[in-house]
């Protein structure tokens, strides 16, 4: 009988430690071993990704037989198929779980989670529910993520974080500008994050290079514009996540090409030569920059005590590109003085990351990151040359274009002959004891958890039909003149637009709306653009 890979290694460190105590005689630990065999990983991946694309076509195909037929139900009978399929899906994901089938429990809970989706969308049209789009996203995502938690389920980790991607997306859409819009933001990031944590957690619990990589790919999420800014902290924050990690931990690959994706946006933007005044699209979120900024201290103390050069470079370019970030924010380029030193500072920092990632390819013994450092550097070169080669002529940027032509060669010449000593692999668990003691404790009552977030699932949807019923059951009822506007459309079907005798605004009913909001928003005073449609 074959063990899976994560199986496998607890078994070989445990059963060390059990020949190490007397409880396994000599020989017998490596009879043991030879019975169960790591599984092949790489079949067993295939399979379950091929019964992944067939749970998902075979979802398709549900909901194209719903659709088929939704005409002919009525109101009661669109419900009724709606919850039967959340609720049929749901069944199937814990009948799986009695028999102990991981795989099947993690697919049927999948197309129940997708059916969730479809269950939002499918009442919303049922009822014509109007209300704020994102916020069935933001359901969808949170009604998933106890299933991923409680499975622990790397797949269905996924599906959150790109559900949770989604609904900032969609969020990011509706903003405008301001002081109001752009506090709105910093919550609604704050939200995003912890919607990411789940992820994170089971990442860092068992060693998790993919998923860790994944979350680190999410936070680019983050670097959506909300009101028309760049929060610096945010694109500066992979950076800062990967310094905190041992050296060789292979966890900290994704944050470290994301974190320099996101510091050489950020340095090359502030260390434009050409310009003379501050960069006005930077913005800064008072709390989350001294949060990201207190991190990035706490993750050079770190490095600087464990006298690992690798892990301070990263630190100190964080730390420096926050600092830079703020001073600009706050004026300080206002001064001639001011803004030369920030332009040196940002140079500097393109330029040590750079040198930083080179020099990790070549410790490490791995290309992507060395190519990722040459990189930074070649962008760094262009884009400088760009700033001030305008005026230069044809023989000039011939003259460049051959010295970037040597610096790969010397780039590729340094990689072939490379003899600096390569770093091991390692990944430590995160298992503080509370937590391991508390998922004990847990685990007897998965199966009544899971019941739970079904429940919690179908709750969601009988709760949209109530509050929709709320109204005609305790509302007062008025009768207006209406002129109907009958249209069709591909998602909502059948639906009609009510237009009223009061609808149209006169001139001055306009003029008083302006002053009322101007008085309530007195930033927006100049722009009338700013206003919140009537």
């Amino acid at each position: 009988m074959s063990l899976p890979q994560g199986f496998r290694a607890w078994l070989e460190k445990e059963s060390q430690l059990w020949q190490q105590d007397g409880l396994l005689p000599a020989g017998q630990r490596e009879r043991l071993l030879a019975r169960y065999p790591e599984e092949d990983v790489t079949s067993g991946r295939l399979a379950f990704a091929l019964r992944t694309f067939g749970v998902l076509l075979l979802g398709a195909a549900l909901l194209l037989v719903i659709g088929h037929n939704w005409d002919d139900l009525s109101r009661s009978g669109r419900l009724a198929t709606v919850l039967g399929g959340l609720i049929g899906l749901q069944g199937i994901g814990l009948w799986y779980s009695n028999r102990h089938s991981r795989q099947g429990s993690v697919l049927g809970h999948l197309a129940g989670c997708i059916m969730f989706g479809a269950a939002i969308a499918l009442t919303g049209q049922i009822y014509h529910l109007d209300a704020h789009s994102p916020d069935a996203i933001l359901a969808w995502c949170i009604g998933t993520l106890p299933f991923a938690v409680l499975l622990d389920s790397t797949l269905l980790y996924l599906g959150g974080l790109i559900l949770a991607g989604v609904w900032l997306s969609y969020e990011s859409q509706s903003f405008g500008f301001g002081a109001e819009w752009h506090n709105q933001a910093a919550n609604h990031r704050l939200v995003f994050f912890a919607l990411l944590a789940p992820a994170t957690w089971a990442a860092y619990r068992k060693a998790r290079p993919a998923l860790a990589g994944a979350v680190a790919w999410a936070t680019m999420f983050s670097w959506i514009y909300f009101g028309g800014d760049i929060g610096i902290p945010y694109f500066v924050l992979p950076l800062v996540i990967a310094s905190l990690h041992t050296t060789g931990d292979a966890r900290a690959r994704g944050w470290r090409f994301i974190g320099g994706v996101g510091v050489t946006v950020i340095t090359l933007l502030l260390g434009d030569i050409n310009s003379t005044h501050r960069s006005d699209f930077f913005k800064l979120e008072t709390l989350t920059s001294l949060l990201i900024l207190s991190l990035a201290l706490l993750a050079l103390w770190s490095a600087v005590r464990s006298q690992l050069t690798l892990r301070i470079w990263p630190a100190g370019i964080a730390c420096a590109t926050l600092l830079i970030g703020i001073a600009n924010n706050y004026d300080f380029t206002q001064s001639p003085i001011g803004g030369v030193v920030i332009k040196a500072i940002a140079n500097f920092s393109t330029l040590a990351l750079a040198v930083w990632l080179i020099r990790l390819g070549l410790n490490e013994g791995r290309l992507r990151p060395y190519v990722y450092g040459s990189l930074v550097f070649l962008s760094w070169l262009i884009t400088r040359y760009v700033d001030i080669g305008h005026d230069l002529g044809m023989l000039t940027m011939a003259g460049f274009f051959a010295l970037i032509g040597v610096i790969l060669f010397v780039l590729a010449r340094v990689w072939k002959t490379q003899s600096e000593n390569n770093l091991s692999t390692e990944m430590a668990d995160y298992r503080p004891a509370w937590m391991e003691a508390l998922i004990s404790k847990a685990k007897p009552y998965a199966r009544l958890l899971l019941i739970g977030a079904g429940a919690m699932q179908a709750g969601t949807i009988g709760w949209m039909v109530w509050h929709h019923h709320q109204p005609m059951a305790s509302g007062e009822r008025f009768t207006l003149r209406c002129r109907p506007i009958d249209p069709r459309d591909l998602l909502k079907g059948d639906y009609v637009i009510l237009s009223y005798d009061f609808s149209p605004v006169h001139h001055w009913q306009e003029r008083l709306l302006d002053e009322e909001w101007h008085k309530l928003h007195p930033e927006t005073k100049n722009n009338r653009s700013m206003r919140a449609p009537y």
